[in-house]
C-alpha cells in the first residue's frame, strides 16, 4: 500500500533538500512525489537516520574501503544503502540491499535510483538465513546486519558465513517488542553472542526507549 504526500509536505521535503542541498533527502523527497509506502515515515524518521548515520561514520573510521560488495541484510527500503554510497569517506563499490518482504525491492530501487543507474546499486528479495555467500560470484567485502534481534538464532546464523567474512552487526535491548527473539543485554552480552574471531569495533547508541549495540569485525 502507498499513500500520496499532500502537495504542502511533499513541497517541505523538497525544500529540505534544497536547503540541505543533500542528495539523499532530494531522493527521498522524490520518492514521496511517486507514492511512497505507508510506513516509509517510520524508515527515515530521526531515531532511524540517526542510528543509520552512527554506523556509517562508524564505517568510515573502521572500515571504509571494504573489498568487495557491501551487504545489507534486512535492509527494509535502502535507505541505509543510500547513505552508505553518499558517503565521500567510503570506498564502496557496490551495496546489494536484502529484504524478505516481496514489496521492498522496487522501493529501494526507486530511492536508490541514481545508483541503479551507475550500477552501483541493487535490491534483491530473499531470506538472509538461506544465503550462501561462498556461492557469490563475487565475496563481499562486507556483511551489515542491523537486525540481529529479530533472528531466531543469531550464532546459528553466524555459523553458516564464510569464516573471516568481515561483519556489522547491531542488535538491542528493546525485550518487550514482540518481534524481537535473540535481544542481549549488554554489549558485552552481544559480543559473546556474535563471537566473532576479530573485533574491530565495539560501541553502544543509547536511545529513549533501548540501547542499540554495534559490532565490527570478521566472522
Amino acid at each position: 500500500m502507498t499513500q500520496e504526500p499532500s502537495e504542502a509536505f511533499h513541497d517541505i521535503l523538497r525544500g529540505v533538500a534544497a536547503l540541505t542541498r543533500n542528495p539523499v533527502a532530494a531522493d527521498i523527497a522524490r520518492l514521496y512525489g511517486k507514492g511512497a509506502p505507508v510506513d516509509l515515515s517510520i524508515a527515515v524518521n530521526h531515531k532511524q537516520i540517526a542510528s543509520k548515520q552512527w554506523l556509517v561514520e562508524t564505517l568510515a573510521e573502521t572500515l571504509p574501503r571494504p573489498d568487495g560488495p557491501v551487504w545489507v541484510l534486512g535492509a527494509w527500503y535502502g535507505v541505509l544503502g543510500a547513505l552508505l554510497l553518499e558517503e565521500p569517506q567510503l570506498a564502496i563499490s557496490e551495496v546489494v540491499s536484502l529484504d524478505i518482504d516481496p514489496g521492498c525491492a522496487i522501493v529501494a530501487e526507486t530511492l536508490n535510483h541514481r545508483h541503479v543507474t551507475a550500477k552501483r546499486f541493487r535490491a534483491i528479495t530473499a531470506d538472509m538465513t538461506g544465503l550462501d555467500f561462498a556461492a557469490q560470484e563475487r565475496r563481499p567485502g562486507l556483511v551489515i546486519n542491523t537486525s540481529c534481534e529479530h533472528l531466531d538464532d543469531v550464532p546459528g546464523w553466524l555459523a553458516t558465513l564464510p569464516a573471516g567474512l568481515p561483519l556489522l552487526l547491531q542488535s538491542n535491548d528493546y525485550f518487550r517488542e514482540p518481534d524481537h527473539r535473540s535481544c542481549v543485554a549488554s554489549l558485552e552480552a552481544f559480543q559473546e553472542q556474535a563471537n566473532l574471531s576479530e573485533t574491530w569495533f565495539t560501541g553502544a547508541l543509547p536511545t529513549k526507549n533501548y540501547t542499540r549495540f554495534m559490532l565490527i569485525g570478521a566472522r
